[in-house]
């Protein structure tokens, strides 16, 4: 993953990753009490994984708005790959997740810890499908 070696701190990036966790969970925890969008996904690539966050308008890019719990269940079981199956009993859901196409920009959150504190945060990507 180039973005962790590159020799800027801020910079922007177009990656072709996959989604292997959500921060929340669930869905319905994606927003904060005030409708904010703040998710913490954990992409992966053949060499490295990183944390990105979504937050805020970048939220609402991503997702296309506010889409009701049952279409933001099924765009966050399509993004890790969750297979939807008619067995209701199954405790096992098999993963596959897709390779997505998302922009991240890189950007540290204490000045006197510039390197040492580099965050991500995807932008300017829509999730289709």
């Amino acid at each position: 993953m180039d973005v962790l070696t590159y020799p800027e701190v801020i910079a922007k990036f177009r990656c072709v990753v996959r989604v292997v966790a959500t921060l929340p969970g669930h869905p319905r925890d994606f927003k904060a009490p005030c409708g904010t969008y703040r998710i913490r996904l954990t992409l992966e690539d053949p060499t490295a994984r990183i944390h990105v966050y979504i937050y805020a308008e970048d939220g609402v890019k991503f997702f296309g708005g506010y889409p009701s719990i049952d279409t933001m269940i099924k765009k966050h079981n399509a993004l890790l790959g969750v297979e939807e199956t008619d067995d209701a009993d199954s405790d096992e859901k098999l993963r596959n997740p897709p390779w997505v196409e998302c922009c991240l920009c890189s950007y540290n959150i204490d000045e006197t810890d510039v390197w040492g504190s580099i965050r991500y945060r995807i932008f300017d990507t829509t999730l289709v499908g």
